[in-house]
């Protein structure tokens, strides 16, 4: 692969994409445009698994993979308490103009969860 073309090529996180066996599911579009994403598969009252997709930017990218991976473990009254602090911590750095994809990602978890609660 030439370098230029590598350079162009971004990294995909190992939870992107659809999840075949997922219990729950959501999409939203935020305010910014950015459409988010999130399959989670449960055990019992656990999430076992959690990946999403987004047509956003790398941050939107970013705090969706973030997201999706504090989640796994929980249950879903602990995953209904997830906030986009909570997010924004675990990355450690997210310039100001881009803290609203976390709050992306924690509402369209929240979002998959209200729909298998219905």
């Amino acid at each position: 692969m030439s370098r230029d073309i590598e350079m162009m090529t971004k990294e995909v996180p190992m939870n992107f994409g659809p999840l075949k066996s997922a219990n729950l599911n959501a999409r939203i579009t935020g305010p910014c445009g950015d459409t988010m994403e999130f399959w989670l598969k449960m055990d019992k009252d656990n999430i076992v698994e959690a990946t999403f997709t987004t047509d956003g930017c790398e941050s939107s990218i970013i705090c969706g993979s973030t997201a999706g991976y504090m989640v796994r473990g929980m249950s879903l009254e602990d995953a209904k308490t997830l906030s986009q602090q909570d997010v924004l911590s675990d990355i450690g750095y997210m310039p100001d103009h881009f803290k609203h994809c976390a709050l992306l990602a924690v509402n369209t978890i929240k979002k998959a969860i209200e729909n298998y609660s219905e």
